[in-house]
């Protein structure tokens, strides 16, 4: 039976644990797609495939390859709110008037679906953005540019996770989770029953173990 692999986004804001999230991933497996060209944030990293990405033309590159290649089980862009951002560059550069707008969404279009075509298993970060309905009400979506897939992005994922920090009595940061479960606060969602729980552990390999589990 074929391995199952579903596109995973993981939402929150810096420092809220969506990149030590990939700490138990096999190195040896894994590639980091480092839009934002920094060390992430565990013991380790220097053993992982890190490639910089500060251009479009780069990620398309490496995705092609990808896409033909079965060296590496996991594929983990850090982060779809840099790749974007590296993106509408692009399209600011190249096109001009209305053209940069419809240009960037047809990237932005492309970019989705290279996380669904890759053989490999994908974790795509991304810092969040809020919508405060004017009635008290404020929730927190993956952050895009331009408005047309602005709050909606998670519709093209299955799986999309938010960060959630754990803190003792006194307010210092005990713990780092995962929430599976959607909220009035998050967009968080997850495949039904698929946890048993709508926190867990920040902790990648949970989500592969899981995905397993639910489509075995």
């Amino acid at each position: 039976m074929e391995t199952i692999k579903i596109p995973t986004l993981i939402v929150g804001q810096s420092g809220s644990g969506k990149s030590s999230s990939f700490r138990n991933l096999p190195p040896e497996r894994t590639v980091v797609l480092n839009t934002e060209r920094k060390i992430l944030p565990f013991k380790g990293f220097s053993k992982f495939k890190n490639i910089n990405i500060n251009r479009y033309k780069d990620y398309d590159k490496v995705i092609k390859e990808l896409k033909k290649d079965d060296k590496y089980d996991y594929v983990i862009i850090d982060s779809l709110t840099s790749l974007l951002e590296i993106s509408n560059k692009y399209c600011e550069t190249v096109f001009s008037g209305y053209s940069i707008w419809s240009e960037y969404n047809s990237m932005v279009y492309n970019i989705l679906q290279d996380m669904k075509d890759l053989p490999q298993q994908v974790f795509i970060t991304a810092i969040p953005e809020y919508f405060d309905d004017g009635q008290g009400n404020v929730k927190a979506y993956a952050k895009t540019k331009g408005k047309e897939f602005k709050y909606s992005i998670e519709k093209e994922f299955a799986i999309v996770l938010h960060t959630q920090l754990e803190e003792d009595d006194e307010g210092n940061i005990s713990g780092y989770k995962l929430d599976t479960r959607p909220s009035k606060h998050t967009s968080a969602k997850t495949p039904d029953g698929m946890f048993e729980v709508k926190l867990i552990d920040n902790d990648v390999t949970l989500v592969v173990d899981a995905i397993d589990e639910y489509y075995k």
